[in-house]
């Protein structure tokens, strides 16, 4: 009986370190900053520019990297 005892403690001990770990791994795990971000395209100029805004009123004009629309 003393025998299951102490591997009832054993076992208790290791989960309850295993609890502890994923705990303090998902508290550290978390984001500091939101990291995506909602625009929506306003304006098309022309092939490879676009002016973007921000859900927050914010906006921008882009150009596309990597596309040539000339003629």
């Amino acid at each position: 009986m003393k025998r299951l005892w102490r591997t009832a403690i054993i076992l208790t001990a290791i989960a309850g370190g295993i609890i502890t770990a994923i705990l303090i791994f998902q508290r550290t795990n978390q984001p500091s900053i939101t990291l995506t971000e909602e625009w929506i395209a306003t304006q098309v100029i022309d092939g490879d520019n676009i002016t973007v805004r921000q859900t927050d009123g914010s906006q921008m004009s882009v150009e596309l990297c990597g596309i040539d629309a000339r003629k």
